[in-house]
């Protein structure tokens, strides 16, 4: 009988398949000796797995267990953790931050959730604001996320070429000020997520001041960046100025099952999330907080991110571009993206009789997920189906299963060539 109930237009938008619930459905079934290429889980690295089994041994030998599964803490968030953070990000960014300017959230997911809708949709004023990307493609989690309709306002930037097989896609400040819609926030993940492009401080500026112009928040989102997991390839570092609000999270280190990021605002902005977390939540899970203040607080983070992530995650990043350049060079026409951060690769491919969404079913039952690239691209009325030749391809994965997936990729590919 429930199958008859009416839906509001709110519960509507979740009875759809959604880019992020398809990924995430994928990813939490897979059929044995699948090559894995889609998700965004972090690999199980043996050095990292061995401080969370420090820590959690020293939370039985102190007899916190109690604190950390009996009780809330308030939507606040843990005095301590609030306080270490605060301190590390002052630190970090060269600022100085106080703990009434970090929220407790529980992961960036959620935390973009009640952001972007904070700062888009129908304000008191009447007026309609959207969420502006500056340049596309843009992490699938975010275009699901908001409550209204076409949403997202974007700039599609430049691509350039760097190499024979390789492409950036760089911010294009001109084209910011053909936007005529009213927005109310800019938004960039940075490691971007799918590409791996990392902006450079000087792009951060020039977003920054576009945002002042026009008199709204920059939304920063650091889960593969800073202070850490810290996969980032380059030179830059993290950034922080008035007007941005900045998120975190604990997953890409390593701690993707405890749900636990921050995010760095304005105190009043930092208000607003910790009474809707309390609507959503109660409270924030206490597990995660419990362990980024001893992460934190024992200098852990610094050295997982350094010596061991970083590292790790650049040896991956070279093995999955030779395997790619040893199986399909002289078989397909492709471009990767520069790999400056995170554990994707962006694949543009050209020549193909297909769209990457129409193979994608072949592909997975062939043995092999990734993510087709139209999914990163917000849906338009004009027809425009961005996109469709290109791939985020995950490098957190066994060597053999990266290799197999990607000589799996070329052998189905090359099908639908000419």
């Amino acid at each position: 009988m429930g199958k008859d109930f009416l839906f509001s237009k709110f519960g509507a938008k979740f009875r759809n398949q959604t880019g992020i619930g398809q990924l995430m459905e994928d990813l939490g079934n897979p059929s044995p000796g699948v090559s894995m290429l889609g998700g965004g889980s972090p690999s199980l690295i043996p050095e990292v797995e061995e401080v969370w089994r420090k820590i959690l041994n020293k939370f039985t030998e102190s007899g916190a267990w109690d604190s950390i599964l009996g009780k809330y803490e308030t939507p606040t968030g843990k005095e301590e953790t609030l306080e270490i953070l605060a301190s590390l990000l002052s630190s970090e960014t060269g600022t100085s931050i106080l703990k009434d300017q970090i929220a407790i959230t529980n992961g960036s997911q959620n935390a973009f959730y009640l952001l972007l809708n904070f700062y888009s949709g129908r304000f008191e004023d009447g007026t309609f604001k959207k969420i502006f990307l500056p340049v596309l493609p843009e992490y699938i989690g975010y275009l699901d996320q908001p409550i209204n309709p076409d949403s997202f306002s974007y700039s599609l930037g430049k691509e350039v070429a760097t190499s024979e097989d390789g492409f950036r896609y760089e911010l294009d400040p001109s084209s910011f000020d053909k936007i005529k819609e009213d927005l109310g926030c800019v938004v960039l993940s940075r490691p971007t997520n799918p590409t791996g492009r990392v902006a450079k401080k000087e792009e951060l500026q020039q977003i920054l001041k576009f945002a002042r112009s026009r008199n709204i928040p920059f939304l920063l989102d650091n889960a593969y960046g800073f202070p850490f997991p810290g996969i980032v390839f380059s030179d830059e570092k993290l950034f922080h100025s008035e007007g941005m609000i900045q998120s975190f999270s604990f997953s890409k280190i390593g701690l993707p099952g405890v749900r636990t990021g921050f995010v760095l605002g304005d105190p009043e902005i930092i208000k607003a999330l910790n009474k809707a977390n309390a609507v959503l939540n109660l409270a924030g899970g206490n597990l995660g907080q419990y362990i980024a203040l001893e992460f934190v607080k024992s200098g852990e983070w610094l050295k997982l991110s350094r010596d061991i992530v970083k590292p790790y995650y650049l040896k991956k990043r070279e093995l999955a571009i030779s395997s790619i350049r040893r199986e399909w060079k002289g078989k397909l026409k492709y471009r990767i993206h520069e790999s400056e951060g995170a554990f994707f690769l962006w694949i543009q491919f050209a020549g193909l009789r297909k769209k990457i969404s129409e193979i994608y079913p072949l592909l997975k039952e062939k043995g092999v997920i990734i993510v087709p690239g139209k999914y990163f691209y917000p849906v338009t009325n004009s027809g425009d189906s961005y996109g469709e030749g290109s791939i985020r391809m995950s490098f957190a994965r066994e060597d053999s299963e990266i290799q197999e997936g990607i000589r799996k990729i070329g052998k189905i590919l090359s099908t639908y060539t000419d």
